[in-house]
């Protein structure tokens, strides 16, 4: 028998349910409850981005996969329910150019700032930041992305593993991405991996990159979910010639910020890079029809129109862990591989756009193509 504080004797099964009830009550008082519930307050009081930062808070001061979880609903939220306009900030006409006769501008992370980076991106497509992430940090997301892979594959396989709870989660709004192929070729989307997504904004956020690209286009960046990539490329990995705005919309802002995780570039596939600044897109293929490329993708642009497209400006770079290259969706890249590579390569690509440009990304162009929706979250 079990006796309560109104001194009534109950059966044991009332006993348990009465317990049952107390706890339910504690509950909405106990963390992550609390954190979850004020979130959900400021939600509903029409303040998604105050619900982001209280929600980000709280997992900085404890670490709980429902608050990551639910942080991802949340950034998804943000975006559909802000207030954004229409008209993108006016970007100077005139900008100098403070790296002549390089074709790919190169500078220290203590020396990145808006002035650099617009003036690389304007003048020659691209900059290369050394050190832009610390070691550590490297170490970080290199183990949060084997992490990640191990989930993705023990769901795939059917498998129950307790420890990977939470690092693999089906982003529900990506009603088109092929995962398993993507997974294939050694690469996931940073989104349907909270605990990687939450490091990978923390640690973009701690080199500056949030007030970078907020500077650079003149409101504050959103992320792009089905663009944000972990990688994990084995030493044979492939990929085409490319313009991202070629399936991204032309007319939009953005910024990469592709992030190496280990040296790359001689031993291990790291990037081909053409340069030169482009202001439209390359044909990619047969002239009479925009949409046939190389064979990699209706996007790709064939090897003949890369060569004379970028001629003697193709370089590949050295990477090592930290370094990253900086770039716009007009850059004209490819994954660099060589049949002699042994190792492979861990990254990160990030990609932010300005909000304001959205329609862009979304509206059929005069050749009846549309350009993909990458679906905006916020950064």
């Amino acid at each position: 028998m079990l006796r309560l504080a109104a001194n009534r004797s109950v059966s044991d099964e009332e006993g348990e349910f009465a317990m049952l009830r107390i706890r339910r009550k504690r509950r909405p008082t106990e963390y992550p409850y609390t954190a979850l519930a004020e979130a959900d307050a400021l939600l509903a009081a029409d303040q998604p981005v105050e619900a982001v930062r209280q929600l980000t808070d709280a997992n900085r001061a404890q670490r709980d996969r429902r608050i990551e979880q639910r942080l991802l609903a949340l950034r998804h939220d943000a975006f559909r329910l802000m207030r954004r306009s229409s008209e993108p900030p006016a970007w100077p006409e005139i900008v100098e150019d403070r790296f002549p006769g390089a074709l790919m501008p190169e500078i220290h992370r203590h020396d990145l700032t808006v002035g650099a980076l617009r003036s690389a991106i304007r003048h020659h497509g691209s900059i290369l930041v050394r050190g832009l992430v610390d070691r550590s940090d490297v170490d970080r997301l290199v183990q949060d992305i084997d992490t990640a892979f191990d989930a993705f594959d023990a769901e795939a396989n059917g498998e129950a593993k307790p420890d990977l709870a939470g690092w693999y989660e089906r982003f529900d709004p990506d009603r088109v991405s092929d995962r398993v192929r993507r997974r294939s070729q050694g690469n996931l989307t940073a989104v349907e991996s909270p605990p990687t997504l939450f490091d990978l904004i923390e640690i973009l956020d701690k080199a500056g990159i949030r007030q970078l690209a907020d500077e650079y286009f003149g409101e504050p960046p959103m992320l792009l979910a089905r663009k944000a990539t972990l990688r994990r490329i084995p030493h044979n990995g492939s990929g085409g010639w490319h313009q991202d705005g070629a399936f991204m919309g032309a007319g939009i802002r953005s910024l990469n910020i592709w992030l190496s995780l280990s040296h790359c570039g001689d031993d291990a596939p790291g990037l081909d890079v053409v340069g030169r600044r482009f202001d439209e897109l390359v044909q990619t293929g047969d002239r009479a029809s925009p949409k046939v490329g190389s064979g990699y993708a209706d996007w790709g642009v064939s090897p003949e129109n890369a060569e004379k497209a970028g001629g003697d400006a193709i370089v590949r770079p050295i990477f090592e862990a930290g370094d990253a290259l900086i770039f716009d969706h007009l850059l004209l890249h490819r994954t660099g591989t060589d049949p002699g590579m042994t190792k492979g390569r861990y990254a990160t690509e990030t990609w932010l756009f300005a909000p304001s440009t959205y329609g862009a990304m979304t509206t059929p162009t005069a050749t009846g193509y549309s350009p993909r929706d990458q679906l905006p979250i916020l950064f």
